[in-house]
């Protein structure tokens, strides 16, 4: 076995010694969320803003470093077997917040029951590269079956169905914590209620949670790197109204406004961008359209082009995003992609009415037969900016009539991975640095995530060869003509490629923000100084 030794130690002192307090203030960061966070337990939520807090509370093997590399968190070092498919991970000496060893049988016990068909959520996908898990969920094999063995305290092994040079990026992910197993036993329901006898092991501990309007964390003393934590908690208000969260921030109530935690409007942005404190990180994400593949006319494949190709995203991104987003003709942003150039022509209105004369001839439909299509979003002032415009596009290009419906964000997510929908926005972020996370999503049609309902055995065979080549040339190419055929069926409409805007206190430093959307505060602080 090759050793994968990362150490921590520079990074530390680099932070820890230029720590300060800002003068006349307690020493915690104010943020606000515009939903309720779901639940706690990693194995439950797997969307926004849950991860961001399951990630103050919780620590996986592996974790993202103040740069964005992928560094050992509860493991010290990690050895990878020749063919890259068996990971032996050492753990470090850790502790859960109530004093107990934090161990390989934790890892163990929670990534089982994340993939034990009886116990498994929507964040089961995540674990699909591990050996037998998608034949466990599928109630083929038992879940001892399954690649995952402590082989004791301090050891975990996991085996892989085939090479995968993301896999300890994937280790990052919230899905990939522990759990206390006695408290998990004890308080199956733990997850979902202000438990007093909350238990984790991240840097940041549960202090009070009042569901629909707050959650408060505090610095965890056994966390095993206490030291370098300089901020004394997090506090988390529920405040619905993004203009209300600004005027907060503009007040000094809130350190933070804006991405990840949520959007600012555009004109707020245009606004501050000259100010201290504004800044602007290209994301590995887009905003997109997916469509019903179960439900007519979206089951028409010459239907679905018909919408992307009348699309006029250079439009949509100069005069409603208006901050340098770019049109996306493909789904792999920059950092991901696998193709320079774009997969189909950006607002092809006459190519748009071929293919909607094609679909309407192979529906046996003539288009005053076409009913009115339902376009779902969430409630977002600039989400509905953009379908304004995309409704407005359609109708001028292709003489469709398209009704927006919106609901608050938990509704609408719901009712996308559900199928109770025929059209519908989501703003996507990919999880890991590799392009294998944007472009699984639509590998099996039985995915809570693949909202499209579709799938291809062509697009299955490619992403498979892609999985069991370790020539990374080679696998690049399976990956881009992944994407083409994806784009050549279209179940998702790609519109934009995202960027994370926020305004953020001048004098809190030291936070990492990452084109994955995540957002790490262990190492941030108040510098009494004077604002960059």
């Amino acid at each position: 076995m090759k050793k994968l030794g990362l150490i921590l130690c520079v990074i530390a002192l680099t932070f820890s010694c230029s720590s300060k307090k800002e003068k006349g203030r307690s020493n915690v960061v104010n943020l606000a969320i515009t939903a309720p966070v779901r639940s706690l337990d990693p194995r439950v939520s797997n969307e926004y803003p849950s991860v961001h807090v399951i990630n103050m509370l919780f620590e996986g093997l592996m974790r993202l470093g103040p740069n964005g590399e992928v560094i050992p968190g509860a493991a010290q070092s990690v050895d990878i077997s020749e063919d890259q498919c068996t990971y032996l991970f050492h753990l470090r000496d850790s502790k859960w917040s109530n004093g107990d060893p934090v161990t390989a049988y934790d890892f163990e016990y929670a990534w089982k029951k994340s993939v034990d068909p009886t116990t498994a959520r929507n964040g089961a996908f995540t674990f699909y590269t591990v050996k037998n898990v998608e034949a466990c969920l599928q109630k083929k094999v038992s879940v001892e079956e399954v690649g995952i063995h402590a082989l004791d305290a301090k050891t975990l092994e996991v085996t892989l169905e085939h090479p995968a040079p993301y896999f300890l990026s994937l280790c990052t992910c919230s899905t990939y914590s522990p759990i206390h197993k006695e408290f998990d036993l004890e308080n199956p329901n733990w997850g979902n209620s202000m438990d007093p006898g909350f238990v984790g092991n991240g840097p940041f501990i549960l202090k009070r949670w009042k569901k629909d309007f707050e959650i408060c964390l505090e610095k965890n003393p056994n966390y095993w790197e206490a030291d370098i934590v300089n901020l004394s908690g997090i506090h988390l208000q529920v405040v619905p109204d993004i203009n209300t969260q600004y005027c907060m921030f503009e007040k000094k109530e809130l350190d933070w406004v804006g991405l990840p935690f949520n959007v600012l409007p555009v004109d707020v942005l245009i606004g501050n961008k000259e100010i201290v404190g504004f800044e602007c990180i290209d994301a590995y994400g887009l905003f997109w359209l997916f469509m019903n593949t179960e439900k007519p006319p979206f089951n028409n494949k010459n239907f679905r082009k018909a919408l992307a190709y009348a699309l006029n995203r250079k439009d949509i991104a100069e005069h409603v995003f208006q901050l340098g987003e770019e049109p996306a003709m493909g789904i792999l942003s920059k950092g991901l992609h696998v193709q320079e150039g774009p997969y189909f022509e950006d607002g092809n209105i006459p190519l748009a009415k071929e293919y909607l004369s094609k679909a309407l001839e192979e529906m046996n439909l003539k288009a005053e037969d076409l009913k009115t299509i339902v376009l779902s979003q969430r409630s977002c002032l600039f989400t509905a900016r953009v379908l304004q415009v995309v409704q407005e596009q359609l109708r001028k290009g292709l003489n469709l009539n398209v009704q927006i419906e919106q609901s608050d964000w938990p509704v609408h997510f719901n009712r996308l991975t559900k199928g109770d929908y025929e059209f519908g926005e989501v703003t996507w972020t990919s999880w890991l640095r590799d392009p294998i996370y944007m472009l699984d999503t639509f590998r099996n049609r039985n995915l809570a995530i693949n909202m499209s309902r579709w799938e291809h055995p062509r697009y299955q065979e490619l992403l498979s060869l892609s999985d069991y080549e370790t020539d990374p040339e080679k696998r690049k190419e399976y990956l881009r003509q992944a994407e083409e055929f994806l784009m050549e069926e279209m179940p998702v409409i790609p519109v934009c490629f995202s960027k994370l805007y926020y305004l953020r206190n001048p004098h809190l430093k030291g936070v990492y923000a990452s084109p994955l959307k995540e957002i790490d505060f262990r190492y941030a602080y108040f510098d009494e100084g004077q604002a960059e």
